[in-house]
């Protein structure tokens, strides 16, 4: 009498089959594969390749001033992971960001998209 008075209570977290993880990789971060561009994909030219497995990029962007309506450039420097050490002085890039890797590096070279001319 007792059990058809009460109502039911609610299953608030029902047991499901756990679904299998996939496992980690250890290590940095590959480009990813895919043909789409991830959000926040940066072009710009390598400036340093000093420190191992890591180059420094100078992205250059425009902007119009409104109260002058002219165009004005803006650089910004990032560090970006190049696994391979492919990239040379000069080359034009492209970097995706990624999992922190350092203190200041963020992205990882994802392509070469135009090589340097080298040995003038």
């Amino acid at each position: 009498a007792l059990a058809a008075s009460t109502p039911a209570r609610p299953v608030r977290f029902a047991r499901t089959a756990a679904a299998p993880r996939e496992k980690r990789r250890w290590g940095p971060p590959l480009a990813p594969d895919s043909t789409q561009l991830p959000k926040g994909c940066l072009v710009g030219e390598v400036v340093s390749t000093a420190m191992g497995k890591t180059v420094n990029v100078d992205v250059t962007r425009t902007r119009v001033v409104p109260k002058y309506q002219i165009r004005r450039k803006y650089s910004r420097r990032f560090m970006a992971h190049d696994e391979a050490e492919e990239c040379g002085l000069g080359d034009v890039v492209r970097i995706s960001p990624c999992r922190r890797i350092s203190k200041r590096k963020n992205f990882v070279v994802q392509e070469v998209l135009k090589r340097a001319v080298r040995g003038l």
